[in-house]
């Protein structure tokens, strides 16, 4: 199993990655800022890095297929662009800070979190769950004009924004779009899973009429036997295990004697029939009749008349152009032994960018400070590839090579000189920082005491814990003085008086827990 090096790094020097937020698979999730966001545009977005590595070396048929599936959720993405259904907002191709190429792409973070950790928290009311389901379906509905169908449809799959106000489907890493389809595949998970998605699987009457998944053809009826199940959990507030592969036929008692559960399971069972034929054959079908199975028994059901001149529930399952975001260009995504043909090769071919470490974030969104380590080194490649641009053909006109030649020096002269620029302008704001008053109480009687460090800890920007990410770790045993302290916290601002010859060596200044010094 080997891991992308993303920590504490900068993604195509706009992406600053804080903290993974899951691996599955063959993909890790990060959470990062964008430093280079527009005024009004977010700032927190989602890193999905595409890492074949994680369940070992893989074969290359099957390196293949994950690279395309990687590719097919992008397209399906842009394809399917929604309110109700997750942004992709750009991807790329990088070397993480061990040199191991992978693809990406970003995505929009929701901050709300998975809309089933939600309701096992706390289960929700009939009219909270339809709700969040109205807008779920507006979503699938959607995708299933655009020719895509989901496959993995279900509650960890629905994310909420901040406010908890909007839900989105997220997730189209197995969808299936009309170019290409073919057999079916074993996707999704079990208790979520329509039956033909693992047709192997016994389930009785699927045993006969479904045991050649070739000649299946998959229909939006698959995503609507899963959004029933989705719809059992975030009613029931628990997972529908007892019924994996069969149709539900009874709630939890907490709520089998409500006055709508019997109608409500109805639209279930047939939702979740076995044979596909046997279903709603529409998301626009199965929320007409939830939302009406939902209605209290005491209003009078109206006439067909009626419902056609009321706005049916139905009629809110559209899409809602006007905020819908412009997709980014479409990626295409090379295997791992064409990325190192790139990076071997010149002659103008694209290599992939590199992964560059950062060792401090201010609490705004704004560049980093430059630093001696990464900035020093980072001329380094753009210098190789402006060689590149500028490197002469086999096939030349005569006359032609010392003009290129000229071109190539100024341009790595230029670079250069840039390099320097950024290098002195670090010494300089090294220097006022060193020269600036310090923030505290400078009067304590600890200011000016020296003390050893009991613990690795971090030096910290600010006396505070609370978005202040740390300037750099201080390893245990090294020497410090006190410069000032805050009281209310109990955080020494301290100077760092023995250096370890490392590449944090030009921090010298910041904050630390009391607790973890041992003053003389």
């Amino acid at each position: 199993m080997t891991e992308l090096k993303l920590q504490q790094s900068l993604l195509d020097g706009r992406y600053e990655l804080l903290d993974c937020l899951g691996r599955g698979s063959y993909a890790e999730i990060y959470v990062a800022r964008d430093l280079s966001a527009a005024e009004g545009e977010p700032k927190a977005v989602v890193i999905k890095a595409l890492n074949v590595l994680l369940q070992g070396v893989p074969d290359a048929d099957l390196e293949r297929t994950l690279i395309e599936n990687f590719q097919n959720e992008a397209v399906a993405l842009d394809r399917v662009r929604h309110p109700n259904i997750i942004n992709r907002l750009g991807h790329g191709t990088a070397l993480d800070l061990a040199s191991t190429p992978f693809h990406y792409i970003v995505l929009e973070y929701l901050a709300g979190g998975e809309l089933g950790a939600r309701s096992r928290k706390e289960p929700f009311t009939l009219e909270r769950a339809l709700y969040y389901l109205e807008q779920v379906c507006c979503g699938l509905a959607h995708a299933h004009d655009s020719g895509v169908i989901h496959r993995d449809v279900k509650p960890q799959n629905l994310l909420l924004t901040a406010d908890a106000q909007i839900v989105k489907i997220a997730d189209f890493g197995v969808a299936k779009l009309e170019a290409t389809e073919g057999a079916i595949t074993r996707v999704g998970t079990n208790i979520y899973a329509a039956p033909e998605h693992n047709p192997l699987v016994q389930t009785g009457q699927l045993d006969v009429s479904l045991r050649n998944s070739a000649q299946i053809q998959l229909t939006p009826a698959a995503d609507i036997y899963s959004l029933a199940k989705t719809t059992y959990t975030l009613i029931a507030g628990v997972a529908p295990r007892k019924f994996a592969h069969n149709s539900i036929t009874e709630f939890p008692e907490s709520i089998a004697q409500k006055s709508w559960a019997k109608d409500v399971l109805k639209v279930l069972r047939r939702a979740t029939e076995t044979r596909p034929e046997d279903r709603h054959q529409s998301v626009h079908e199965f929320w007409e009749e939830l939302s009406d199975a939902a209605l209290p028994p005491t209003q009078p059901l109206a006439t067909r008349d009626e419902a056609e001149a009321r706005a049916r529930a139905s009629s809110a399952v559209a899409v809602a152009e006007a905020a819908v975001v412009k997709a980014p260009p479409r990626p295409r995504f090379d295997s791992r032994d064409l990325i190192k043909q790139y990076q071997a090769q010149g002659n103008g071919l694209k290599r992939p960018r590199i992964v560059v470490p950062v060792s401090g974030n201010p609490p705004d969104v704004r560049p980093p400070v430059p630093r001696p380590g990464p900035m020093a080194a980072q001329p380094v490649a753009p210098i190789a590839q402006s060689v590149d641009d500028f490197a002469a053909p086999a096939q030349y006109q005569p006359g032609g090579s010392g003009r290129r030649g000229l071109r190539t020096l100024v341009a790595a002269l230029i670079i250069i000189a840039f390099a320097g620029i950024l290098v002195a302008t670090h010494f300089y704001v090294s220097r006022q920082r060193a020269t600036a008053p310090v923030s505290g109480n400078t009067t304590s009687p600890d200011v000016g005491r020296e003390g050893i460090v009991n613990k690795d800890a971090k030096l910290r920007r600010e006396p505070s814990l609370a978005s202040n990410p740390p300037l750099r770790v201080v390893r245990k045993g090294v020497r410090v003085r006190v410069r000032s302290v805050n009281d209310a916290n109990n955080w020494y601002e301290v100077e760092v008086l023995t250096l370890d010859g490392s590449d944090q060596d030009n921090i010298t200044r910041g904050w630390m827990g009391k607790s973890t010094l041992d003053l003389d």
